[in-house]
């Protein structure tokens, strides 16, 4: 498999794209969340230029909408083609229902009504699992240990995923999973997890926003995605995990614009520098490829010139 983590366009880093991250072969794509309509653009560009690809696999990690706002778009052109065979993967929390109100157990709240509050506080991940069966896509549960073509889920488990729905709906619960670098927002906490074997046999792993707390066998992957777009405390507690361990190559997939409420690389990337750290591979510096080329081969994102609108350098 190769992967190539999708940039800004035009050179415009005020838009909040979100991210996108492509994983493929000669014979299948996966699309590893799809957060703006230009993303998804873009993956149409890929697939008619990739005529083998026949299967196209959607992994949406989790609800908010710089990881989904391309995601209807993409299914919608999809469909049109007729002739791609469609998956689309994520939670899909009402199977867990009964779980997640033993987890709440205030003794107020009933099945129905804990329904209509899961589905309004994942009101995204609602509408894409809707549009999916309109279009009779199967829509699989994003559960550790599915296959996802030649890639696996290996992450949150039932019970870290029911923890964040029960705390989402929950107005007695603070917002936040995890202590100290590793806390992160319940939303987040819980992304789908992918890991996927490259060209190159070195084991990625992809895990949206989710909380460090979340991650398990770091060691087990060569390269791994630095969640929340590369926020620092998130990434520190990953090298404290890896005990400060200098053989893992990073990717940072930071698309999120310069509004104040972005997550932003640039304390990330000034501390890896302080730290000795080799430089994290980041879409903030164009479209990230791996591997680059042959097998063992270092990587290294390239710049992103404009075509016509869309991306004049790519992968494949």
């Amino acid at each position: 498999m190769k992967l190539q983590a999708l940039s800004y366009y035009n050179g415009d880093k005020d838009t909040r794209y979100g991210d996108c991250i492509l994983l493929y072969d000669n014979a299948s794509l996966i699309v590893y969340d799809c957060g703006h309509t230009k993303h998804a653009d873009t993956v149409k560009a890929f697939l008619q230029s990739n005529l083998s690809i026949s299967g196209v696999h959607i992994v949406v990690s989790h609800n908010d909408s710089d990881h989904t706002d391309g995601v209807c778009e993409l299914l919608d052109w999809l469909y049109d083609q007729s002739k791609y065979k469609v998956s689309v993967y994520s939670h899909q929390y009402l199977k867990h229902v009964d779980t997640i109100l033993d987890k709440i157990d205030d003794g107020r709240r009933t099945r129905e009504s804990l329904k209509k509050s899961l589905l309004a506080e994942f009101d995204n991940i609602k509408i894409i699992i809707e549009t999916a069966q309109a279009y009779s896509f199967p829509v699989v549960e994003a559960l550790s240990g599915t296959s996802v073509g030649n890639a696996t889920i290996v992450g949150p488990t039932v019970d870290e995923f029911t923890d964040v729905a029960a705390k989402a709906v929950d107005s007695r619960e603070s917002n936040n999973i995890g202590e100290g670098h590793a806390e992160e927002t319940v939303m987040n906490a819980a992304s789908v997890q992918l890991k996927c074997k490259l060209d190159n046999a070195e084991s990625i792993l992809l895990c949206g926003d989710a909380s460090p707390t979340y991650l398990h066998n770091l060691n087990n992957y060569k390269i791994i995605q630095l969640p929340h777009h590369g926020q620092l405390d998130d990434a520190q507690a990953i090298f404290e995990e890896l005990k400060e361990s200098y053989t893992n190559t990073y990717l940072i997939s930071d698309n999120t614009g310069s509004g104040a409420t972005s997550g932003g690389s640039d304390n990330l990337v000034q501390y890896m520098k302080d730290e000795l750290y080799s430089p994290a591979m980041n879409t903030k510096n164009g479209v990230v490829c791996f591997p680059q080329s042959g097998f063992g081969s270092i990587p290294s994102s390239k710049p992103q010139g404009v075509r016509l609108g869309e991306m004049d350098f790519k992968c494949w």
